[in-house]
């Protein structure tokens, strides 16, 4: 693009442009993250003067170089097109994934509950109001008989939906409105609490594919055109410039660049891609500018084979499965045998009711979802979310656990762990470190803000540079109080003819810690050596051994980065298992592995390139900033950013099913009391049986909600 400074004061420059015709675009790139990365504070185009007004930081005159340099490729004559791909347009898998939750079949069993609160509370408030209650019984009931009749039809058996739904005819055949309706009300409470409890149906996964829904820099018809991402065609030239998402899966044809792939490869820092290397969709550009010919869009991306992974992933029952209910529901059959035989031998009817209120099952109902849902609240109050009580379930019975390293074990920024000094009496290290700063100080790149942050902690005063040269990938040269910095990887200095071999020895070392180094240079000469890596959190070794000593049998780390840097962390941590250089499908395929051996699965993950492994774990954990794709694909997230917080879950899980077998022993012992009771002739009334075998869901619910009355931790 063609431009012509008109203006310039410190922090404002006015350009003056050939033809603006396309301004929207130009605004719509520069709205984008890329104002971010130049580090402009407004953009103003005026159309009508051709021109365009740009601010930024007057104590950073660096920005407008790097700001016109970035203008000077684009393409201010393209067009913003919408047609469609030559070839036939790849199918966006936006209209593909599967639908969310069904919202209307939810509402069911909170309509069951209030009618069948309306209807105890007509019962109760005068017996004359029966014609308006029984119907309403009628209707509350149907959920209870259809899971009877369901029941019966496929599995050719009773269940204790069975003896709800007999008692509650009985009762109304007795003309006892209100002992039917509290039957009733108690089922829906607890389908209620349980339905509450239950997972979300996992969500469209838009965030994931947001590269198919943006727009993208393409050359058609020999000219630069602007088109839906999801339009492109695997063999066309696609064009990326910094702060934009890479559209598709492709092989570089022109330029290099800084490109962050940690949504796809797991990789903690942006790694340099330039011409023949291959890059992916989902991606972002950090620096630089990129010419990629796509190998594969649409649903053939690496990002969109990840989504296809989550949704292939089997999703498990949406409920908690107890036990309990199985017991209950084999004591049916004998329950309807022994009440029907005594009522032929007695032809008692109040002994029939009797025997039939005590099913077992209603008060299990409630007292374990009850359980869950205080439980699951009590974890929310220590910053855990557990999304489902099925998923509370699998937590408290995972005996592996499988982290992630970046984000999770580590911070997923890099630290600065040493500066090594080569000439201690003119360049100590404090001294390095102030320049190594300082020549890096208005950069964007994660090691640049390592060095300055390291150089803040250690009250280290940084120096103004007199000028710069940034190259990407490689490293800077600066002028900083009458030195010529130079600081970078090897390739920037063999280009610069730097002699390196003094850091042979340093460089080895770090290697085999799995940290990376740069070299540091004062006038042409080495002067020292600064390690960085990864950071690993505080807490995580203590925690991993934590994780032993509470009866997790095997902790796993894998990880996106080489294998010299993930046995580095892994030895740092004391975990004995650890997988390299792995790409989201094989995350998954690990999982899957250790499952096939009998293994109960929990994943630990914050990247999308997590998620598919998330999905098929048997209980997969995300961490509080993780990407949005793993928050929601994730069973359990954990709401600080503190592993600690995994070991609390891990032990607040299995207490809650510690709760749920009291519960189970308690409605089991006073149901069996209230049917031993009913046997004898004359010795209990239906009414003192339903208040036993009711009592016995009261008492189990308030054992429930212990977590959340008391400070238990």
């Amino acid at each position: 693009m063609q431009f012509e400074v008109v203006h310039q004061l410190p922090g404002r420059v006015r350009l003056r442009l050939p033809e603006v015709e396309n301004w929207e675009s130009l605004s719509s790139w520069t709205s984008s993250p890329i104002a971010e990365e130049l580090g402009i504070q407004s953009f103003r185009v005026n159309p009508w003067a051709s021109s365009v007004v740009i601010s930024y930081d007057a104590d950073n005159p660096e920005i407008l170089d790097r700001l016109l340099a970035a203008l000077e490729f684009f393409p201010l004559s393209a067009v913003s097109v919408t047609q469609e791909c030559p070839a036939a347009p790849a199918q966006s898998l936006l209209e593909s994934v599967k639908q969310g939750w069904d919202e209307v079949a939810a509402l069911i069993p909170a309509n069951n509950f209030v009618l069948s609160s309306i209807a105890v509370a007509g019962s109760l408030v005068s017996s004359s109001i029966g014609a308006v209650v029984f119907p309403l019984v009628c209707i509350s009931a149907l959920s209870s008989a259809r899971r009877a009749w369901e029941t019966l039809r496929d599995e050719k058996r009773l269940n204790v939906d069975s003896l709800d739904t007999v008692a509650i005819v009985v009762s109304l055949g007795r003309g006892q409105v209100f002992t039917a309706a509290f039957i009733t009300w108690m089922i829906s409470l607890g389908d209620w609490i349980r339905d509450k409890t239950a997972g979300k149906s996992r969500r469209v996964l838009a965030e994931l594919l947001e590269f198919q829904a943006s727009t993208a820099w393409v050359f058609r018809n020999r000219q630069v055109v602007r088109v839906q991402a999801n339009s492109l065609c695997a063999g066309e030239v696609v064009i990326v410039y910094p702060g934009e998402l890479v559209p598709v899966d492709g092989v570089i044809v022109r330029g290099k660049a800084m490109v962050d792939q940690k949504t796809v490869t797991g990789e903690s820092l942006p790694v340099e891609r330039q011409t023949g290397q291959e890059v992916f969709a989902s991606t972002v550009l950090r620096d630089g500018k990129l010419r990629i010919r796509a190998t594969r869009v649409g649903a053939e991306t690496t990002a969109a084979q990840i989504v296809h992974l989550i949704e292939s992933a089997p999703v498990g029952e949406t409920r908690i499965q107890n036990y309990a209910e199985k017991f209950g529901d084999r004591l049916v059959l004998p329950s309807l045998l022994l009440s029907g035989g005594l009522y032929a031998a007695t032809r008692n009817l109040d002994r029939l009711l009797s025997m039939l209120i005590v099913d077992y099952g209603t008060g299990i109902r409630v007292a374990a979802p009850t359980a869950v849902l205080a439980a699951m609240t009590h974890a929310a109050r220590q910053g855990i979310l557990i999304k489902s009580g099925a998923h509370m379930e699998r937590l408290a019975s995972v005996d592996t656990i499988v982290f992630d390293k970046t984000g999770t074990l580590t911070y997923g920024v890099p630290d600065v762990q040493d500066v090594i000094s080569y000439d201690e009496r003119l360049f100590p290290e404090r001294k390095i470190l102030a320049l190594a700063a300082a020549a890096e100080a208005r950069l964007k790149h994660p090691v640049s803000k390592a060095l300055v942050a390291r150089a803040e902690a250690e009250g280290i005063p940084i120096p103004e540079r007199q000028d710069s040269r940034f190259e990407i990938g490689m490293g800077v040269e600066a002028r900083i109080n009458g030195y010529y910095v130079h600081i970078g990887n090897e390739r920037f200095f063999s280009q610069n003819n730097i002699a390196t071999g003094a850091s042979t020895g340093n460089a080895a070392e770090a290697s085999r810690k799995g940290w990376s180094t740069l070299l540091f240079a004062v006038d042409g000469v080495l002067k020292g050596v600064i390690p960085y890596a990864d950071r690993v959190r505080r807490e995580s070794r203590d925690v991993v051994q934590t994780l032993r000593n509470v009866g997790i049998k095997d902790v796993i780390m894998i990880t996106g980065d080489n294998e010299c840097t993930a046995q580095a962390v892994s030895r740092q941590l004391g975990i004995t298992e650890c997988f390299a250089e792995t790409l989201p499908a094989y995350k998954a395929e690990l999982v899957r592995n250790l499952q096939a051996k009998g293994r109960i699965v929990g994943m630990v993950g914050d990247g999308i390139n997590d998620s598919p492994a998330l999905a098929y774990a048997d209980i997969g954990i995300a961490m509080k900033h993780g990407a949005d794709v793993a928050r929601e694909t994730a069973d359990v997230v954990l709401m600080e950013d503190n592993l600690w917080k995994l070991v609390a879950s891990v032990e607040l899980s299995r207490n809650a099913m510690k709760t749920v077998r009291q519960n189970y022993a308690i409605i089991a012992g006073l149901n069996t009391l209230a049917l031993a009771l009913a046997i004898p002739p004359g010795l209990v009334s239906p009414n003192i049986s339903a208040l036993i075998s009711n009592g016995s869901a009261i008492l189990a619910s308030l054992n429930a909600i212990r977590p959340v009355l008391g400070n238990e931790e």
